[in-house]
C-alpha cells in the first residue's frame, strides 16, 4: 500500500510508445514523473491538497486529455499571459521568435538511421529555456498555426519536440493547469521495440532536458 501511495502522490513512471518527443524521448523509454512538482495530491485521490510550484517554459509535463484518461507527454513553450504563434514549426512568444541553432550530433545519434537522415535537428532557445527539436526536411503537410493564441491565466501552450508528428496545443488547444499531472525528470530505463525489446543501457537514468 505504501508503494502505491508513493506512486500516486510523489513519483511514478510512464512508458512512451510514440515518437512525438524525439529526440529527447524515444519509443520504449520509461520516464520518471515527479507528480509532486506542481501539486501534492492526497494519496490514492485526485485531490490537490498543496500547490508546490508552477510549470516553467521548457519543462516536459504529463497531462490528461480533456474528457479522457489518456496521458500525453509534451513540452511547455507558452505561459499564462503570453501570446504564442507557431509558423513553419518555429515558435514566436509575444511576437519574438525563438533562436535556432544546429544541434550537436550527440543529442540525436541514438535515433535510427532513417530518422537521422530525413530530419533536421535544432536547439530551440528562448531567454529562459533551451531544448532540442526535430523537423522533417520535406514535411508532408503544413503544421503552421497562423493565428496568434493569447494564453489566459491558468493555461499553458505545449508542443512535441518532433514538430511534424505530434498531437499538441496546435490540435487540442491550451492545457489547463489542473490537467497537468507532473513533470518528467529522467528516463528510468528503455527497451528497443525494434530489436526484441533489448534494453538500451545507455539510456538508463538519463536526465531529460
Amino acid at each position: 500500500m505504501g508503494i502505491v501511495a508513493f506512486r500516486s502522490s510523489i513519483l511514478d513512471w510512464n512508458h512512451v510508445s510514440t515518437g512525438s518527443m524525439n529526440p529527447a524521448i524515444i519509443e520504449g523509454d520509461r520516464v520518471i514523473v515527479e507528480k509532486s512538482a506542481y501539486d501534492f495530491e492526497l494519496p490514492l485521490t485526485d485531490w490537490k491538497a498543496i500547490k508546490t510550484g508552477n510549470p516553467s517554459r521548457g519543462e516536459i509535463v504529463i497531462f490528461r486529455e480533456q474528457n479522457s484518461s489518456h496521458l500525453l507527454i509534451k513540452r511547455i513553450v507558452g505561459l499564462p499571459g503570453e501570446t504564442i504563434e507557431v509558423l513553419d514549426n518555429k515558435v514566436l512568444v509575444n511576437k519574438v521568435q525563438a533562436h535556432y541553432q544546429p544541434l550537436q550530433k550527440g543529442f540525436f545519434n541514438h535515433l535510427d538511421l532513417y530518422s537521422r537522415t530525413k530530419n533536421h535537428f535544432a536547439l530551440e532557445i528562448f531567454e529562459d529555456a533551451e531544448h532540442p527539436i526535430m523537423l522533417q526536411k520535406k514535411p508532408n503537410q503544413t503544421s503552421n498555426s497562423p493565428k496568434q493564441v493569447d494564453i489566459p491565466a491558468g493555461y499553458y501552450y505545449v508542443l512535441g519536440d518532433n514538430r511534424n508528428s505530434s498531437i499538441d496545443s496546435r490540435n487540442i488547444g491550451l492545457i489547463p493547469r489542473e490537467q497537468i499531472a507532473g513533470r518528467a525528470r529522467k528516463i528510468a530505463f528503455s527497451l528497443d521495440y525494434s530489436n526484441f525489446y533489448v534494453p538500451r543501457k545507455d539510456r538508463f537514468f538519463k536526465d531529460l532536458n
